[in-house]
């Protein structure tokens, strides 16, 4: 690995300016925003209920309490703890999931390092993912997703070269790196099978690389855990389960198929980088043949795996994009053989090298510009309470210790983990909350008229207005 250190100088360096150029320093203090609110919601919960409420590891909660006491578990919350011990909360959990994203590209450089040879094209691969919007909008955003990817990444590195070096040591780091990853996202556990499936091609099973799939016991120990925790708390919100193809309609399957390649197409890189990577890739199948032994399989098994995943989470791929993050695996491992063909014929070409660099150019314009627009995406913006607001409950007596009823967020979680209070939302039975008086407050914004019907019998105690939010008492 001596021989990658000058690339990783470069590589640190740019990814410095890259992240800049990105904004992403000036988003660590940004509260969730823009696309998938609802879930970046949860996520920031999860994290500040650790804080307020100083909650044991292995109790999580959230603010909504459809489950007893909004006890509910997904993902290994382990970042959520650690950002929770801090004063700004939202600073430190950014700012831990930005740490993890670089350390992945430190891995996907050293992937592609492994097949490549040369430190310029290492770095290329590295450039070209980093203008990918689906991995740096998320990368310094509140879901797991991708760090659970750059573990894997990082999985991926020490993994290659231990098998090549038949080093013990790196085994031992790149198992722990996979089932740490699959403790931040369940999904990610496939790299195990894609491990196995390596050692067996290549005849690197032994004794010692079957002990350290047990490793794998520390995911599957973890969503146990979760599972029956959340039967316990009668929390339906965390489905710990797979979402599969055949469980669809005809409709729901060409629904997802439409979303991935055709609405959200555009998430994983500038248009006409993708169309070049598909055509790119017909190429390089074609002369298969060149291709080393190793990547050459890596390329089918990873795009089988992928594969398999999609089957298995089909549902998720209707409305939520950030599912296909761990496509990114296999996006990775064709860029390489991409450019594994590319190095064939140009390999001293000076004038195609700054070509290709001249043509990340765009693509790094247009991430940045879609991050921005993704940033400002959001279908709740009419009734999102401002942080004012928290005061304003404080002044009349609605203190953290009290209940919520918030109209008319359909989320779980947006506007409780904005006034860090627990109660419920119309995501619940707001009905039925209202009815049994089960909320000590109710809060409502601008409601539709068949809501406000509903809740009349229940709203001749109003206390306060305050920014178009009007404070009813809840119980008597």
């Amino acid at each position: 690995m001596n021989f990658a250190k000058t690339g990783l100088v470069i590589l640190f360096i740019s990814l410095l300016l890259i992240t800049w150029g990105y904004g992403y320093y000036d988003m660590l203090s940004l509260l969730p925003k823009g696309a998938h609110l609802w879930r970046q919601a949860d996520c920031m919960a999860m994290t500040q209920n650790y804080h307020q409420f100083h909650l044991p590891f292995f109790q999580p909660e959230i603010y909504n309490l459809e489950s007893a006491h909004g006890k509910v578990a997904g993902e290994f919350p382990i970042f959520y703890f650690i950002a929770a011990k801090f004063s700004n909360v939202v600073f430190t959990l950014r700012l831990l999931h930005t740490i993890c994203l670089l350390l992945g590209f430190i891995g996907i450089y050293f992937i592609a390092l492994y097949f490549l040879q040369r430190r310029f094209l290492a770095l290329v691969a590295c450039w070209l993912l980093s203008t990918s919007p689906l991995l740096l909008f998320y990368g310094n955003n509140f879901l797991s997703d991708v760090p659970a990817l750059s573990f894997a990444f990082i999985g991926w590195a020490f993994f290659l070269y231990a098998q090549k070096q038949e080093n013990y040591g790196l085994y031992l780091i790149a198992f722990l790196s996979f089932a740490f990853s699959g403790l931040l996202k369940a999904s990610e556990c496939l790299n195990f099978i894609l491990v196995f499936l390596f050692l067996i091609r290549f005849k690197k099973l032994s004794l010692k690389t079957v002990l350290l799939f047990g490793f794998a016991v520390f995911p599957i120990a973890w969503y146990a855990y979760a599972k029956q925790y959340n039967l316990e708390n009668h929390d339906r919100y965390y489905f710990l389960s797979i979402s599969p193809i055949w469980k669809l309609s005809f409709y729901d399957i060409g629904l997802a198929i439409w979303r991935i390649v055709i609405s959200n197409g555009k998430n994983f890189f500038w248009p006409p980088t993708s169309i070049l990577l598909v055509a790119s890739l017909t190429l390089v199948i074609k002369h298969r043949k060149h291709l080393d032994a190793d990547l050459r399989w890596l390329f089918y098994a990873s795009g089988g795996m992928t594969l398999l995943y999609l089957l298995l989470f089909y549902q998720k791929m209707i409305g939520h994009e950030y599912y296909y993050i761990p496509f990114l695996i296999f996006i990775l491992v064709s860029i390489i053989t991409i450019l594994k063909t590319y190095n064939r014929y140009h390999a001293e070409n000076i004038f195609s090298h700054a070509l290709l660099c001249l043509f990340l150019i765009p693509n790094f314009i247009f991430c940045k510009n879609y991050i921005a627009e993704k940033l400002t995406y959001s279908n709740y913006n009419g009734y999102l309470p401002s942080v004012e607001m928290q005061a304003f409950l404080n002044q009349h007596g609605v203190s953290e210790s009290k209940t919520i009823l918030s109209l008319p967020d359909d989320s779980p979680n947006i506007t409780l983990y904005l006034l860090k209070r627990k109660g419920y939302t119309a995501y619940n039975n707001y009905i039925a909350v209202a009815q049994q008086r089960q909320a000590d407050y109710i809060l409502l914004g601008n409601i539709s008229s068949t809501m406000k019907n509903n809740l009349q019998p229940f709203l001749s105690d109003s206390i306060a207005a305050f920014n178009g939010y009007i404070l009813y008492r809840g119980k008597k």
